[in-house]
């Protein structure tokens, strides 16, 4: 084989090789962003249900009140997602059974996160960084940000259905 097709051969294998990898990161992004959309209105859903009079609702004495679990959302968000990403995070608010001030709290928590996203590079998630579990890529510890607030928006909607509130529809992709 001539030194050309070899190096052809090595130029088709290494172009090949790259272009899925390249898609994969430009999907994590516009995907993820996509789910955190819907992640944010869902959870509004879930917290505008919920009477302020409630927001203080505890099933049991060893759990987060209803207001609590959804600032603990944005909680999470602000340490786990700092781990990924540096980005403002929002000041809690100071009465976690005032309604107007957690969903005001969600919104731009959810958003601050989001714009930081969108200034990213796809290749950025790819990139791994120190993490209180370990190295790993910005991508997987944006994955557990939305699985924290998945997990804890369900605690919320169990709150809604033992105080007798239908949980708005899902909103998923």
């Amino acid at each position: 084989m001539t030194l050309s097709k070899q190096l052809s051969a090595i130029l088709t294998i290494l172009f090949t090789s790259w272009i899925p990898m390249s898609a994969q990161q430009s999907t994590f992004k516009k995907e993820f962003l996509k789910k955190w959309k819907n992640s944010l209105e869902y959870t509004l859903d879930v917290a505008k249900k919920m009477p302020e009079d409630s927001y203080n609702y505890k099933p049991t004495a060893e759990v987060r009140s209803f207001g609590e679990q959804l600032v603990h959302i944005g909680e999470g968000m602000a340490y786990i997602g700092n781990s990924a990403i540096n980005f403002q995070t929002i000041p809690q608010p100071r009465n976690t059974n005032n309604k107007e001030a957690v969903i005001s709290y969600l919104k731009k928590q959810y958003n601050a996160l989001s714009d930081v996203v969108k200034t990213k590079e796809a290749s950025y998630f790819e990139e791994t960084t120190s993490f209180w579990a370990g190295r790993m890529s910005r991508r997987k510890i944006m994955n557990i940000v939305f699985n924290h607030c998945t997990h804890h928006r369900a605690q919320a909607i169990v709150h809604l259905r033992m105080k007798g509130i239908k949980a708005p529809s899902y909103i998923a992709w």
